[in-house]
């Protein structure tokens, strides 16, 4: 009795786990930087801080999708922590938290094992649902999109198992259908979904389903009025490749399709992906095959599929909107990693059918060899599927840890936009002329920290740190007429890293040393990294070209300065060079 209560702690642990990691990955790689598609959204913010923010705002199209109820989130985040877009990130970490429960409580109602079992298929389960797979999603605050309708969805099918009467399931269901669709633009599939599946858990024959009046009608009508509402005036992406490439591009778009459901265990390899879409596709048509003809007999058996089969057709009708409406733009497109916070729900429920698959195998009487394969074939694919994931993970945190250094490297500049002319390295997707407002005004909020710097006098954020050696300004040559290359290291000891950017400064006629130049390019210095006895330093280097133009004439000296773009702080490194520039 001891040993079955210890296996069944460690069980309870091990499901914990791949949650517990994504956590800490999520924590070690965060960066407080707005990336991509977040600027645009920070014209919200603009809004607020003019004093005209309407619902309008709030309602209005965002490529597909009509993001309101996120919208209320950001500026509720933004609001208790001066729009630190980490807690966007976290919310993303709840959110998955919540689709891992409601697929435990989904479980319970419907796999007839013994609890350790049950965990156990869990603990696979959640292997994809806290994948690293997903990094890019993980580290991406405005995905908190993406993740609220299948936590919608998923709770809407927990709500079918439930025991509540048929008013509280329609409000219920019309509450999560609605901010389901108002979230991102396949949250209308949770109508499909959703209430089909109420409809199907308040009966106990195949009679009874079209007996749900209220929940039948009920759902159609506030299906169809979220529908009107929601193409009220929609306009379709311009920038968005058009379904007929998928009509011309047949055999590209299948391709497509089946890699995109392979991507979240063949992450980066194309051919990977495509095998691995080819045998959970083919696994899920094989076990729906199977099932079809009993389900007409047993509706008891129809009820324990229908959630996982919702949850299958929510990735299956994604994927398929995903490969008509992208495909113009590569089958290689198909490995994006947003891509994964869909796909992984396939194989998700295909672990769960083949789990019912073989729970009914082992009733029937006979079947000798099938019953033999039931048991085989299971620990056969969960064996892959681990081997898989573990490669994925290794490439997944080596991914994260390139976007965690680009999103700093984008913080320099963002901390130097209003000091140094040119500056054209942020990952915004915006002109830099539209940009500057914008960091302007979400400076002003408080929303940007640390602050955009106010000058470009290095002595506002510069700090000279003998005790500590933040790296060289090695050599500064003239490479043609009027031209110079500045070469050296920089690194930031008390991070352990490489630094986020190298500032370059000169000294003007009042002995002030004034900022001209930010370089964040990196290239190797093995040497650096061995003298140093530091791996992480390894991409310490740094160089660039200086016009005679971009500075005053005269005799000057040059400094050069290791950027912290966490604290907005920065540090000599050693060595002056003087130029005489005539």
């Amino acid at each position: 009795m001891q040993a079955k209560k210890l296996w069944q702690i460690l069980l309870l642990v091990s499901i914990l786990l791949p949650a517990f990691l994504m956590g800490m990955l999520v924590f070690q790689y965060g960066v407080n930087f707005p990336f991509s598609d977040q600027w645009q959204l920070a014209s919200m913010f603009e809004r607020i801080y003019e004093g005209n923010l309407s619902f309008n705002d709030l309602f209005a199209q965002f490529h597909e999708s009509r993001k309101f109820f996120p919208r209320l989130i950001f500026i509720g985040l933004a609001y208790l922590t001066n729009w630190d877009v980490r807690a966007e990130m976290w919310v993303i970490f709840l959110l998955i938290c919540l689709v891992a429960l409601n697929i435990y409580r989904l479980s319970v109602s419907t796999i007839r094992t013994n609890i350790s079992r049950r965990i156990l298929i869990f603990f696979i389960a959640n292997l994809l649902i806290f994948s690293p797979a997903q990094y890019e999603n993980w580290l991406w605050g405005i995905q908190v999109v993406v993740y609220i309708p299948i936590a919608c969805i998923t709770g809407g099918l927990v709500l079918a198992y439930s025991q509540l009467n048929e008013k509280n399931k329609l409000l219920i269901g019309l509450c999560l259908c609605t901010v389901s669709t108002f979230s991102y633009a396949n949250g209308m599939l949770s109508w499909l979904i959703v209430f089909p599946a109420l409809i199907v858990g308040n009966s106990r024959k195949w009679e009874e389903v079209f007996q749900q009046k209220l929940l039948i009608f009920g759902g159609a009508i506030a299906s169809l009025a979220n529908l009107v509402i929601y193409f009220y005036d929609y306009q379709k992406p311009a920038d968005h490749p058009s379904f007929t490439a998928a009509v011309f591009r047949p055999l590209d778009t299948f391709h497509y399709f089946l890699s995109f459901f392979g991507a979240p265990l063949g992450i980066n390899s194309l051919t990977l992906s495509t095998t691995v879409g080819f045998i959970v596709l083919s696994l899920w048509l094989g076990l729906t095959g199977y099932f079809l003809p009993l389900i007409f007999r047993d509706f008891n058996l129809f009820k324990r599929l229908m959630g996982w089969q919702a949850i299958a057709s929510y990735a299956l009708i994604s994927g398929l909107v995903t490969s008509l409406g992208r495909v113009g733009f590569g089958v290689s497109q198909s490995l994006a990693p947003r891509y994964t916070a869909f796909s992984i729900y396939l194989i998700v429920a295909t672990i769960y059918l083949l789990a019912i698959f073989i729970e009914e195998i082992k009733q029937k009487p006979g079947l000798g060899w099938q019953k033999q394969a039931a048991k085989i074939i299971p620990y056969f694919l969960v064996g892959v599927l681990i081997i898989l994931h573990l490669n994925i993970f290794k490439e997944a945190i080596q991914r994260m840890g390139d976007r965690r250094v680009i999103l700093l490297q984008s913080k320099a500049c963002l901390l130097t936009v209003n000091v140094i002319p040119n500056n054209d390295c942020l990952v915004t997707k915006q002109k830099l002329e539209s940009f500057q407002p914008t960091a302007t005004i979400l400076n002003e909020l408080g929303y940007l920290q640390p602050g955009l710097l106010a000058s470009n006098k290095i002595e506002d954020i510069g700090i000279l740190a003998p005790e500590s050696n933040y790296g060289y300004f090695d050599t500064f040559e003239e490479v043609k007429s009027d031209t110079y290359l500045a070469r050296g290291w920089a690194v930031l000891p008390h991070r352990q890293e490489t630094a986020d950017g190298v500032i370059l400064t000169y000294e003007n006629a009042l002995g002030e040393d004034i900022i001209f130049k930010l370089v964040n390019q990196r290239f190797p210095r093995q040497e650096i990294a061995e003298y140093l006895q530091e791996a992480s330093y390894l991409e310490s280097g740094w160089r660039t070209e200086i016009s005679a133009k971009e500075l005053p004439p005269g005799t000057i000296k040059l400094n050069a300065w290791s950027l912290d773009a966490k604290t907005g702080k920065a540090y000599k490194l050693n060595q002056t060079h003087v130029l005489i520039n005539n």
